[in-house]
């Protein structure tokens, strides 16, 4: 079984929808516990609600109080109050097998929190997480500084990372401007550069949180941590691929966790 603390997307292609259907392909149980509540679709961001942190602590509570909760992930928490109790929630002991997707910028790159909650999620949540799942914006928030989009240079970050307390990073979508993208992974010290070519298309809605999910539905299950972090990057290049020619609104669309299932015909 396995947590995810994250927002809610009324397009169905983020947060917490995108979580629960991956965490079904991979045969666990999905919960969940809402940090706020969107109006959006492919194109645009229009409203949220934010969830109170005492609701959220509820949730959370719940949950934990009745299932044997195996792994956790953390996406979208929008608040520092919602920051602040995960952070105690995980320093309690109360969070196992935490991977956490810090979702610092939107798809457009805008900033979602400010400097105090990106310096509390750098600081009390990072080095709790057994895995770690930035991509380049959001790591250069969690360092503080400037990263070049090269090989060295987001390497290098993802051992910084690493030496801040996860046991895995995993730094996504770099070399934005090349024709193959890569996922660098840091683990004890040294990084494996895992590149692929490079899908055209606008359907990535919910990639991260796809990636994380995926790598807490392994953890939940036993898998190693390496192991599980690698299974789920190649699970979300392939979701990505599948969707590639999909037509689902007229913007940013969702990726395809479903179609490699065989077809139920219910007539």
């Amino acid at each position: 079984m396995v947590l995810t603390i994250a927002g809610s997307d009324s397009g169905g292609g983020s947060g917490l929808q995108a979580d629960l259907r991956t965490f079904a392909v991979h045969a666990v149980h999905g919960v969940c516990a809402v940090t706020v509540v969107s109006s959006q679709n492919t194109q645009q961001f229009r409203s949220a609600l934010p969830i109170p942190a005492g609701v959220v602590r509820a949730q959370v509570e719940a949950v934990l109080d009745d299932f044997e909760v195996m792994a956790v992930k953390t996406g979208l928490l929008y608040s520092e109050e919602n920051a602040l109790l995960v952070a105690e929630l995980t320093e309690a002991g109360l969070l196992p097998s935490l991977v956490v997707d810090p979702v610092m910028v939107d798809r457009h790159g805008r900033e979602l929190y400010s400097d105090t909650t990106n310096r509390l999620i750098s600081r009390r949540l990072v080095p709790h997480a057994r895995v770690l799942t930035p991509n380049h914006l959001e790591a250069m928030r969690l360092l503080g500084r400037a990263v070049v989009d090269d090989t060295q240079a987001l390497g290098e970050a993802a051992l910084e990372l690493e030496s801040m307390g996860p046991e895995v990073v995993v730094l996504t979508g770099g070399r934005r401007d090349s024709p193959t993208m890569i996922d660098i992974i840091a683990s004890a010290g040294t990084t494996i550069t895992l590149e692929n070519e490079r899908c055209v298309t606008t359907n990535v809605r919910g990639t991260g949180d796809t990636l994380s999910a995926a790598i807490a539905a392994g953890l939940a299950r036993g898998i190693p941590t390496l192991d599980a972090v690698i299974a789920a990057q190649d699970f979300t290049v392939q979701a990505i691929r599948r969707a590639a020619n999909w037509k689902l609104g007229a913007g940013q669309g969702p990726i395809d966790h479903l179609g490699h299932l065989p077809y139920v015909d219910l007539d």
